[in-house]
């Protein structure tokens, strides 16, 4: 999946679970939100960019990352009365790994293994800055994504968000 578009996935589950509830003046948990669903490419690309030897989906979009670091994430924002945080966080994380599950229905070379990185380390993966731009095409699936992700923005704007346009 294209890298913004997983920010806009998570918001448009976010939307979803919270409905038209949340609470404007706090932008904590959207910020948490955002930095959950792109921390898994933050961290891969450019490691595998940098270390050939990495899957582009490795340290941060394996299971047994994501569990550690949603973990310690919910411990620190309960013990600091911003569980609404920690959550919207996880939340973002979860729907990262999710979205990208969704490339094995139509990316034909494309697994579910790197879910199990370092335990399963032998798949299919953007090996050079040229095979993640040669990703976006005009495909049906490119399509697909880039209509949730202006079905987001339009609903991020019609919340109120970002709040310096409203003001």
């Amino acid at each position: 999946m294209l890298f913004w578009v997983h920010a806009a996935v998570a918001y448009l589950v976010y939307r979803g679970i919270s409905g038209d509830s949340t609470d404007r003046s706090d932008d904590a948990p959207i910020i948490a939100l955002f930095g959950g669903a792109l921390l898994p490419d933050i961290v891969d690309k450019p490691l595998a960019f940098v270390l050939p030897s990495l899957p582009s989906r490795s340290v941060a979009h394996s299971v047994f990352t994501a569990a550690l670091v949603v973990l310690i994430v919910l411990y620190v924002t309960k013990h600091r009365d911003q569980w609404e945080v920690g959550a919207a966080y996880a939340l973002g994380y979860g729907s990262h790994l999710a979205a990208d599950l969704i490339d094995y229905l139509f990316v034909p070379e494309e697994t579910l293994l790197f879910l199990f990185w370092p335990v399963v380390t032998d798949y299919h993966h953007v090996e050079t800055i040229g095979d993640l731009l040669a990703l976006v095409r005009p495909t049906p699936y490119v399509v697909g994504q880039t209509i949730v992700t202006l079905l987001a923005v339009a609903l991020w704007f019609g919340a109120g968000k970002p709040d310096t346009f409203t003001e």
